[in-house]
């Protein structure tokens, strides 16, 4: 995918050398949900650098990031490809999550995320995708919801004390 001028900013794919930036936004993310805890931030910061090192080598994690015309990367947003069984609803062996969508704070309320997730959503359908699914924050949802997002009927039962979904 070639850059995308848009508003005075470019949006452009990631690779492995945004690495770096994609754990600092993913942890960002997770601290202005509610997780405070540095000692399990570290963990999921440890445990998710080679996850997103191997996924995004092979292709199982893209990445789109917005940058500022000096190259400083203010927003970002992924998508994870992932094995999953057919079903009548989708008989296709592989499943779209969104994940990580992040904007520094400084520059929230201008359509970064809108944007990215435009820019994901039209990557899911033009790859063939029959759904694309994504876990929504509080201050998520109401931009999820606008551009057709539905609850599913998905339960979770918690296997150990403190994995509790925020």
């Amino acid at each position: 995918m070639a850059k995308i001028p848009w508003n005075g900013f470019t949006i452009r794919e990631g690779n492995l050398e945004d690495l770096d930036t994609i754990l600092t936004h993913r942890r960002n993310m997770f601290v202005d949900i509610g997780y405070r805890d540095d000692l399990v931030l570290d963990v999921v910061d440890s445990n998710a650098r080679p996850f997103f090192r191997e996924r995004i080598a092979d292709g199982r994690y893209r990445a789109w990031l917005v940058e500022t015309q000096g190259g400083e990367v203010v927003a970002g947003g992924g998508i994870m490809i992932f094995d999953h069984v057919a079903s009548p609803r989708d008989p296709h062996t592989q499943r779209a999550h969104i994940v990580n969508v992040y904007t520094e704070p400084t520059y929230r309320r201008r359509g970064f995320a809108r944007k990215l997730m435009e820019i994901m959503v039209q990557w899911c359908k033009d790859q063939g995708f029959g759904s694309v699914t994504l876990y929504a924050s509080k201050d998520g949802r109401p931009l999820y919801e606008t551009m057709g997002f539905k609850p599913t009927n998905e339960m979770r039962l918690m296997l150990r004390e403190g994995a509790e979904a925020r």
